[in-house]
C-alpha cells in the first residue's frame, strides 16, 4: 500500500530507466525471435527444424525440442512487451498521481489546510484570536481536502496494486515464459477482475454459510473492483438472476431466527456486502453486452415471483418477492438508466395492483410491503422494507433515470396514471399513500427527496462534489442534447415549485424539505428571474437579456408561485440557510456580469437584496408564528437567526472583476449544493460548490432570556440588511466608487430589500 509520504516523495527514476531497458531487452527479443539483422533467429531454427529429415529419435524427441525451444522465443517477447507496457503506464500513472497530489497540497495550502505526513488534512494558520488573522477553514473545507487526498491516494493505491499483482504473475513461473501477456495496465485490470469474479463466485456458492473472515475477503475483493467492468459483468452473469437473488435472499436472511443483531460485527460487514454488491451488480448493469441485456430482462421478470430460502421452508417460511429481494442492493451505485425505467416501470404496476388484489391496506402500501410474506430481514441496517424506497434511492443516484422516471406512466387506458401523479401529488386521484401512520415516515419522504434532486439538478444526491451539468451553445447533436436535458429539469422543477408552494403541503410530506431547499439553491437563477417581473413588466426591462434566459436556459415558474414556494422553504431554519446562501452567491455573481458598467452592476446588486428581503421576512415571520406568545423563546430564535447573518455578511467574499462570491458556513456534517452563477467561464456555464448546515452558534453563545432581547427582532433584521449588502460594498471597494452618490445606491436598496420583505409578508410576528 502506497503511503501519502512515499507518493509526496516519490522517485520515479528508477522506474524511468527500468522502462528503458525493457524497451532495449524487448528490441533484441524481438530481432532473437523474428530475425531482422540478418542473423540467427528462432524463427528460422523453426522452419529448418520442420523441413529438416529427422531419422530415429531425432524425429520425435529432438525436432519437438527445438521447435519447442523457438516458440519460446515468442513467449519471452510476450511476456517482455507486456512487462514493459505495465511498467510504462505504472509510470505514466505515478507521475500524474504524483502531480495531482502536488497540486491538490498547493490549492488548499491557500486556504491555510495543511496536508501532514500522514495525509490528513489539518489547518495550519494562526489561531483565531489573533489580531487580524483570516477565519481558519471550515469543517466542511477539510472535509473537502481529505476527500481531495484520499481520492489521489486511492487512485495511486489501485495502480500499484494492479501493477505489482501484474508483475508477480509474469514471475510465477520458473521455467516457462507466458503465451498471454497484458497490452496495458487497463488490460491487466480486467483480468485480475475476471479472475477475481471466479473467485468470488466459489465464495457465494457456500450462500449464508459464508463465514466472517470470507464476507471480509469478499468486501476487499469486491472494494478492489468497484469500477471494474468486466469483474462487475462477470460476476452478475455467472450468478445469473435467480442466483443472484437467491444468495443475497440466504446470506441477508439465514432463518431459524439466526439474523445477526443489529450492532454486531456480522450485521456490520452484511452491511458492507450489501453495498458492494450492489455497487457491483449497477456496474454490470451499464455493460452493453448480450448476456447482461438478458440478465436485465430476466431480473425484471422475477419481480412478482417469490422465492424460498434455498434450504427449504424449514429453514425458513417466509417467501419475499423478487422485487423486495433486490431493493436493498439497490440504494448504492448507479444503475443503468434503462433498467431502471423498466424495472420501476414493473414495480408501480405491481404495487398499483395491490388493490385489485382485495388487500386491506389503510395505512398504503408501504404497510403491504411491510407485512407481505416478508423475510426476517434483507436490509442491513434495518430500515424501510419498501422496494418501492428503494427505488427512489436508486433514481436518487442516476439523474437521467430519475428525470425520466418522473416524466413516465404506469397502467393503460382508465387505469393509467403518471408517476409523478402516483409518487408526488398527493392529491390526485389514485396517489400513493407513502410510509405508515403509526411509523415516523420521514425515511420515505427523504427517498422521494432524493429522487426529485437527482432528476431535477443533474446530478446524484449525494454527489460529493457536485456540478451543475453544462449548456452548451450551439446547434449540434451534443449542444441540443444539453439544452433539452436542461429544459426538461427546468420544466419539472416548474412542477417541484408549483406542487411545494405551501408549507402545509411540505409540512405533510415530513423528510423532504431539505431536499427542496437544494432543488431552490440548484435553481435560484430561474427562482430569481421569475421573481423579477413585477406588474408583468419584464418584458419592457429586458429580463430575459439581463439574467441570459436562452443562454442558461432559464424558465419562469410564475412571480406568485416562485414567493409562495420560497416562502414555504425559508420558514424552516435548516432550509432558509440553504436558499440564502445560494441567493449570496448568485446576486454577486449577477453583480460580475454587469461589471462594465457600475450602474448596470448595482442594479443586478438590488434585485439580490431584494430576494434577501423576501427570504428574510419569510423567516422571521415563521419564527413569530411558530412560538406565538412565548415572546422570549421567539426573540431568542431571532436572534440566533440574527447571529447567523453577521457570520455569512462577515464570511462572503465580494465580487470582483469576473469573480463569483464562494461562501461556506461552518459546521459538521453539510449537504453539498452545485449553486449556478451568472458569470460566463471558458468551457461553459459556471457554477460553485457551497456546504450548508445548520450553525450550532448556540452552543458556543449561551443567551438568557432577559427582557431586554425583545429587541433581537430589529438587530436581526439590521443583520439581515447588511448581508444582503456584502456584495454592493465589496463591488464598491473593489472598483473605486466614490463615496459621494453612494448614499443614492443605499437608499434604493434599502427598498428593495422591504419590497422584497413585502412579498412574503402574510401577517405580522405577534408580540
Amino acid at each position: 500500500m502506497v503511503t501519502y509520504q512515499e507518493l509526496h516523495d516519490l522517485n520515479l527514476s528508477k522506474l524511468n530507466t527500468a522502462v528503458t531497458q525493457w524497451q532495449q531487452m524487448l528490441n533484441k527479443l524481438i530481432i532473437l525471435a523474428d530475425g531482422g539483422d540478418g542473423g540467427v533467429n528462432a524463427a528460422d531454427l523453426e522452419k529448418k527444424a520442420n523441413a529438416a529429415d529427422w531419422k530415429g529419435d531425432s524425429a520425435t524427441v529432438t525436432r519437438k525440442f527445438t521447435t519447442t525451444t523457438a516458440r519460446q522465443f515468442e513467449d519471452m517477447v510476450t511476456e517482455a512487451r507486456s512487462i514493459h507496457s505495465i511498467l510504462q503506464d505504472a509510470h505514466t500513472n505515478l507521475k500524474k498521481h504524483k502531480e495531482d497530489l502536488g497540486t491538490t497540497v498547493s490549492t488548499w495550502a491557500k486556504k491555510s489546510i495543511y496536508i501532514n505526513s500522514n495525509g490528513n488534512a489539518q489547518y495550519s494558520g494562526p489561531p483565531r484570536e489573533v489580531e487580524g488573522a483570516p477565519p481558519p477553514p471550515t469543517q466542511e473545507e477539510l472535509d473537502a481536502a481529505q476527500r481531495d487526498i484520499d481520492r489521489v491516494m486511492a487512485a495511486a493505491n489501485e495502480t500499484d496494486r494492479i501493477t505489482a499483482r501484474a508483475l508477480r504473475k509474469h514471475a510465477q513461473s520458473k521455467y516457462d515464459f507466458d503465451e498471454q501477456g497484458f497490452k496495458n495496465l487497463k488490460d491487466a485490470d480486467r483480468q485480475q477482475g475476471l479472475e477475481d469474479a471466479d473467485a468470488m463466485m466459489r465464495l457465494a456458492a457456500k450462500g449464508d454459510a459464508m463465514t466472517d473472515a470470507e464476507l471480509e475477503r469478499f468486501n476487499r475483493v469486491a472494494g478492489y473492483h468497484r469500477d471494474n467492468p468486466a469483474f462487475a459483468e462477470r460476476f452478475a452473469t455467472k450468478l445469473g438472476p435467480e442466483g443472484t437473488l437467491t444468495f443475497w435472499r440466504s446470506l441477508a436472511d439465514p432463518g431459524r431466527g439466526r439474523a445477526p443483531e443489529p450492532d454486531s460485527d456480522r450485521a456490520k460487514l452484511l452491511a458492507k456486502v450489501q453495498d458492494n454488491l450492489g455497487i457491483t451488480l449497477a456496474n454490470a448493469t451499464r455493460v452493453d453486452t448480450p448476456a447482461m441485456q438478458q440478465w436485465k430482462d430476466r431480473m425484471i421478470e422475477l419481480g412478482d415471483d417469490r422465492f424460498e430460502h434455498p434450504k427449504g421452508t424449514g429453514v425458513s417460511p417466509t417467501r419475499p418477492l423478487g422485487y423486495q429481494i433486490l431493493g436493498p442492493l439497490m440504494t448504492e451505485g448507479k444503475w443503468d438508466s434503462d433498467f431502471l425505467n423498466k424495472y420501476g416501470t414493473s414495480l408501480i404496476e405491481h404495487e398499483r395492483k395491490f388493490n385489485y388484489y382485495g388487500i386491506s391496506a389503510p395505512d398504503g402500501p408501504d404497510e403491504v410491503w411491510d407485512s407481505l410474506n416478508n423475510a426476517e430481514q434483507l436490509s442491513y441496517p434495518p430500515g424501510v422494507t419498501s422496494p418501492v424506497v428503494n427505488l427512489m434511492e436508486a433514481l436518487g443516484h442516476n439523474p437521467e433515470a430519475s428525470l425520466q422516471f418522473f416524466n413516465g406512466s404506469t397502467g393503460t387506458g382508465d387505469k393509467e396514471m403518471s408517476n409523478w401523479d402516483y409518487l408526488v401529488d398527493k392529491d390526485a386521484a389514485g396517489a400513493r399513500k407513502w410510509g405508515i401512520d403509526h411509523e415516523k415516515n420521514t425515511e420515505y419522504y427523504e427517498s422521494l427527496g432524493h429522487a426529485l434532486e437527482s432528476a431535477t439538478l443533474g446530478y446524484a444526491y449525494d454527489d460529493p462534489d457536485p456540478s451543475v451539468p453544462q449548456i452548451k451553445s450551439g446547434n449540434d447533436t451534443e449542444a441540443k442534447a444539453s439544452q433539452e436535458a436542461r429544459d426538461m429539469r427546468t420544466l419539472l422543477m416548474d412542477r417541484v415549485v408549483r406542487q411545494y408552494q405551501t408549507s402545509g403541503t411540505i409540512d405533510g410530506q415530513d423528510g423532504i424539505r431539505e431536499s427542496l431547499a437544494n432543488m431552490a439553491a440548484g435553481h435560484i437563477d430561474s427562482l430569481n428571474y421569475s421573481l423579477d417581473n413585477w406588474g408583468g413588466t419584464g418584458a419592457y426591462t429586458d429580463r430575459d437579456g439581463f439574467y441570459g434566459r436562452e443562454a442558461n436556459r432559464l424558465r419562469d415558474f410564475e412571480g406568485p408561485t416562485s414567493a409562495g414556494f420560497l416562502r414555504a422553504l425559508a420558514s424552516d431554519k435548516d432550509a432558509y440557510e440553504t436558499v440564502s446562501i445560494a441567493q449570496q452567491v448568485y446576486g454577486a455573481s449577477t453583480m460580475a456580469v454587469h461589471d462594465g458598467s457600475n450602474d448596470d452592476a448595482m442594479n443586478a446588486g438590488l434585485k439580490s437584496v431584494r430576494m434577501h428581503g423576501l427570504l428574510d421576512e419569510a423567516r422571521v415571520e415563521a419564527i413569530g408564528k411558530e412560538f406565538h406568545d412565548d415572546k422570549e423563546r421567539r426573540n431568542l430564535e431571532i436572534e440566533k437567526q440574527g447571529e447567523w447573518r453577521k457570520f455569512a455578511a462577515g464570511a462572503a467574499v465580494g465580487a470582483g472583476v469576473g469573480v463569483a462570491t464562494a461562501l461556506i458556513v461552518p459546521t459538521g456534517g453539510a449537504a453539498l449544493i452545485a449553486v449556478p452563477i451568472a458569470i460566463e467561464t471558458v468551457g461553459g456555464a459556471a457554477n460553485t460548490a457551497v456546504a450548508t448546515d445548520t450553525l450550532q452558534w448556540i452552543k458556543d453563545n449561551e443567551y438568557d432570556n432577559r427582557d431586554e432581547s425583545v429587541a433581537s427582532i430589529d438587530r436581526a433584521k439590521a443583520d439581515g440588511a447588511a448581508n444582503a449588502m456584502v456584495p454592493l460594498i465589496n463591488y464598491k471597494e473593489t472598483h473605486g466608487m466614490a463615496d459621494k452618490g453612494f448614499d443614492v445606491w443605499v437608499q434604493k436598496a434599502q427598498d428593495a430589500y422591504n419590497n422584497g420583505g413585502h412579498i412574503t409578508d402574510t401577517s405580522n410576528s405577534p408580540n
